[in-house]
């Protein structure tokens, strides 16, 4: 990057030369100035200086098994360094004059200084530490910001209050943002992440503890303006403006995972949560145990997650607590609740209108089957800032429940907590069970509640998931864990003690959750029901849970289960086995009077009449100029209209619009109809907006109805060259699954007409019917052929279509 040095100067006036003309002489004053600039600014080109570039040090940071020396080269300048973790400074702070060495892990920070330009760095290197599989994070900060006595972050500080358990007036309550740098190194040492950043302590009560929890925001005035890296993997954010580090928050000491756990047990609820990754943390070279690295929710967590602008969002925490946007549409929706009889359909209905009632219905389930009693404290929640953005709730800090403080917490009636109309200020107030408890004033909602719940204690919350998710965290963290336990003199008896208090209440959880919704809502008697499908479909179970095998749970006799058998592609529902009344009804409402109900939802292939007479004919997987597209041929004698028909690769799916394929025609699909007719303006039956490329190494690719049977299919390999080329069919009546049926050709198509080949094999069958028939015959035959296909280039000419669909007509 290059830069302008200032550039001074005062442009005086100055009297024309004698004998200049009076038009002259303004044209001079007025234009003057404008001729000096053009030649002065070029020459502060002269003042450019390249910008200060970083030092380089060999050998890099990183890990190293034994002592090393860094060398910092930084030709013509000079370098300040430290091994402390302040900030270095000229006239404090030693110069580089030759290799540093380095016996213990330290976190090297350079200077360089050219003139008035500097550059800061750090750099960790980590000296015979023991291997790990996590990500280590290093901090590098002024030590006298977190450690001095007086005014140190992580200290007590002489205003605390010493005869309070709080300790208010402590230092460590400070909500100050300072300056610090932080690099994150991925598994296998790679350094991933080095900038300065911001740092604050993070977090309630969990701050008295000596590990404190820290939120770390990137900056543009520190440094980067993002943490540029997916720390949770690929599936999660690219970037993130801040990253929690916490200490497991009131699992301090015990498993250290409890509220990971938690969250990871309601994947693929309707609720927005945490990603969670484990990290042994550094500040200023010294261990500083294991953290949980998490996301921060605020307004950029929103953002990351949905699609929404981050500034034009409602959220709001614990009861009305703004953090960014309104609080009127909050307001509105609790004043409605306090005016209005739920059991009232069209009251009811206006809710939904304005909370997501499917979020905030996991979000309880997640929370009472926890037996989370510090869910009232910790509340987020927000909106979208448009006519129908709905509130939805986020589910964190569940550190209480699982047991923490109450080793037989699996018998607590929850329920009732989280409904006490009169509970105390804290941890279960009025106004934390209010909107549950309206509500549950509807029937409906209630009826999805119970069984929601059911649903939920059958598959995500059966004691087997839970117990294997419990191991698998306990596998993870029982090799890297005895480190933190040591940093911090903690018990590893309690952590073991902690892990079988978490298996115990999986095991013996749902029994109890059952008998307390069997208490409130009079469900009558625990009933089993087990379903089977065979290949081909799924049962949707109570509108929300898929069921494709084998599936058992319990549900309860007052209430109904909904079922629906709903088919794959290329399959329909036959009947069900085991219901003696309307076996073919694909979706019913049953009630389970008996103690064990089985049922068998029957799924059989489903073919088109016309399979293999619509067809795929010809593919261009690599135009670069017209994009990718594909060709259809109808092989019938009536046109087929195909409205609503699917294409699919496997992962996306096309919707046909209202288009019509003639008989004997062809139709074109491609991702971009202006471009394409650009190439192919003779093409006459065109569909574009295709959202998908089919230009994988490996396509699948599948035509159904609208009624989901299978039309045709065809599964092929790229050939391995980057030149333009096509595949073929070689005639429309041969077995298009078959790759010895087709062929590539080199060359950019011939769409919405004949293949090459199959001209070719016309043109020889009429050469050899000429020698059968003779001369004049074949001559009568070419002139009645030239008439029809002048009538047909007619015909096409008045009729000519494009179909042009936009993307918000296409699925994925």
């Amino acid at each position: 990057m290059r830069k302008f040095d200032s550039l001074h100067f005062i442009l005086k006036p100055f009297p024309p030369p004698p004998g200049t003309s009076p038009k002259c002489e303004n044209f001079v004053k007025q234009h003057l100035p404008l001729v000096l600039l053009s030649i002065l600014l070029p020459l502060g080109a002269l003042g450019q200086t390249e910008a200060l570039p970083p030092p380089v040090l060999e050998p890099k940071a990183g890990f190293y098994d034994r002592p090393v020396r860094v060398e910092i080269f930084a030709e013509g300048r000079a370098v300040y360094y430290t091994t402390d973790g302040s900030r270095p400074h000229p006239g404090r702070s030693p110069r580089y004059e030759g290799p540093i060495p380095l016996n213990r892990t330290t976190v090297l920070r350079v200077l360089v200084r050219r003139g008035g330009e500097a550059h800061e760095s750090a750099h960790t290197y980590f000296i015979g530490e023991p291997a790990t599989r996590f990500p280590v994070v290093s901090i590098a900060i002024e030590p006298s910001i977190l450690f001095h006595p007086e005014y140190g972050l992580f200290m007590k500080g002489s205003r605390a209050v010493d005869s309070l358990w709080k300790l208010p007036g402590a230092n460590f309550w400070s909500r100050s943002e300072v300056e610090a740098h932080t690099e994150i190194f991925e598994t296998g040492g790679r350094r991933v992440f080095a900038s300065g950043t911001g740092l604050r302590l993070f977090g309630g009560m969990s701050r008295l503890f000596p590990q404190k929890s820290l939120a770390l925001v990137a900056r543009k005035r520190y440094g980067k303006k993002r943490f540029d890296h997916p720390i949770f993997g690929k599936a999660g954010p690219k970037k993130f403006k801040f990253l929690v580090l916490r200490n497991s928050g009131s699992d301090f000491g015990r498993t250290h995972f409890r509220d990971a756990l938690m969250t990871s047990l309601v994947d693929g609820w309707n609720l927005d949560k945490q990603a969670y990754r484990p990290a042994h943390v550094y500040i200023n070279g010294r261990y500083w145990g294991l953290y949980n690295i998490r996301e921060k929710i605020n307004r950029y967590f929103i953002a990351d997650h949905h699609d929404v602008d981050k500034d034009s969002i409602d959220l709001i925490e614990h009861r009305m607590s703004l953090k960014k946007g309104s609080t009127w549409h909050y307001r509105r929706l609790l004043q409605f609740l306090e005016e209005h009889d739920l059991s009232q359909e069209a009251a009811f209905a206006w809710v939904e209108s304005q909370m997501d009632v499917d979020n905030f219905m996991d979000y309880q389930i997640a929370q009472i089957y926890f037996d989370n009693r510090d869910a009232g404290g910790n509340i987020k929640f927000w909106r979208p800032q448009k006519p129908d953005g709905k509130w939805r709730w986020v589910l964190f800090d569940t550190d209480w429940g699982f047991g923490l403080h109450y080793p037989e917490a699996w018998t607590f009636n929850s329920l009732a907590f989280h409904t006490e109309p009169d509970g105390p200020s804290w941890p279960n107030p009025p106004w934390s069970t209010f909107i549950l408890r309206k509500l549950l004033e509807n029937e409906g909602f209630r009826h999805r509640f119970v069984n929601r719940f059911l649903d939920r204690l059958n598959t995500s919350l059966h004691p087997a998931r839970v117990e294997a998710r419990i191991d698998s965290f306990y596998r993870m963290l029982r090799p890297e864990i005895p480190r933190h336990f040591e940093r911090w003199n903690l018990d590893p008896q309690t952590w073991e003690t902690h892990v079988r208090i978490c298996r115990e209440f999986a095991r013996r959880r749902p029994e109890y959750v059952r008998m307390h919704l069997m208490e409130r809502f009079h469900t009558g008697a625990q009933r089993t029901l087990a379903l089977e499908t065979t290949p081909g479909g799924q049962i949707l179970l109570n509108h929300t849970l898929p069921i494709q095998g084998s599936f058992q749970g319990v549900y309860f006799e007052n209430y109904p289960v909904h079922l629906e058998a709903v088919p794959q592609l290329g399959y329909r529902f036959s009947h069900w086995e085991g219901l003696p009344l309307n076996p073919g009804e694909k979706s019913l409402t049953l009630r389970l009077s008996q103690n064990h109900t089985r049922l068998k939802a029957v799924f059989e292939p489903h073919r088109h009449p016309l399979a293999d007479r619509i067809l795929f004919n010809e593919i261009a997987p690599n135009n670069r100029l017209a994009g990718d597209w594909l060709e259809i041929y109808n092989a019938t004698e009536e046109a087929v209209h195909l409205r609503g028909w699917l294409l699919t690769d496997l992962r996306n799916t096309f919707t046909f619009p209202d288009v019509t394929l003639p008989p004997k025609e062809y139709l074109v699909l491609c991702e971009d109809s202006a471009a394409f007719l650009k190439h192919f303006p003779y093409a006459y039956n065109v569909v574009g907006g295709l959202s998908f490329g089919i230009n994988k190494v490996e396509e699948r690719l599948q035509l159904f109805s609208s009624d989901g049977a299978v039309v045709d299919q065809f599964h092929y390999r790229l050939p391995p060259t980057d030149s333009l080329f096509t595949l073929n069919l070689l005639l429309p009546w041969l077995d298009n699954s078959s790759l010895e049926n087709w062929e590539v050709r080199m060359d950019a198509g011939t769409p919405c007409f004949a293949n090459p080949f199959y001209v070719q094999s016309v043109i020889q069958a009429q050469r050899t019917l000429w020698t059968q028939v003779g001369i004049s015959a074949a001559v009568a035959l070419i002139c009645i052929t030239l008439l029809a296909l002048r009538l047909k280039a007619k015909r096409q000419a008045k009729g000519r279509k494009l179909h042009a669909l936009g993307m918000e007509d296409w699925r994925n």
